[in-house]
């Protein structure tokens, strides 16, 4: 940073107190382009400005929300230009769409949970030979049949109901 610059500048260590990001991940952010390459001090040390603490801090936030590194990237480097209600209704545009990812998540994890629960109902309902070892089984059917049950009797309408 020029020296002529009357900006109040930070140093990567206030930063990450400013913002709950680490140092560390400040570097990481970066290194891959999420973060404009900061200013350095005379002492080659990064000097970050007011603008660097508000991408951060967004960065930050959307991190929190779970949106991905590459969804993030437009809206922080077009965040020191924007307007607050122009990022703030980019923001919305993303929750909203995050929302409907959450809740095909949430969608897909109960339909795995019903699969998981009912191979397990499955295999406890095998017969097998309490004795025998595992290693020496030649056809897994401790854990075969289970899967074949399950395909053929938790697809029918009685065991569905019954679940």
């Amino acid at each position: 940073m020029n020296s002529d610059d009357t900006r109040e500048t930070f140093s990567i260590g206030q930063l990450a107190r400013l913002t709950g990001v680490g140092a560390k991940a400040i570097r990481f952010y970066e290194s891959i382009g999420l973060l404009p390459v900061p200013g350095r001090s005379e002492n080659g040390y990064r000097r970050y400005a007011t603008e660097d603490i508000n991408r951060v801090r967004l960065l930050h936030r959307m991190r929190l929300l779970g949106l991905p590194l590459a969804v993030t990237k437009p809206l922080v480097a077009a965040a020191a230009e924007a307007r607050c209600a122009e990022i703030r209704s980019e923001l919305l545009t993303l929750v909203d769409r995050r929302l409907v990812d959450i809740d095909r998540e949430i969608a897909a994890l109960r339909a795995s949970r019903i699969e998981v629960d009912r191979y397990r109902r499955a295999l406890d309902t095998i017969c097998l030979n309490e004795e025998e070892f595992f290693r020496a089984c030649q056809d897994a059917t401790c854990i075969k049949w289970a899967v074949y049950w399950c395909l053929l009797m938790c697809r029918s309408p009685e065991f569905i109901r019954a679940s």
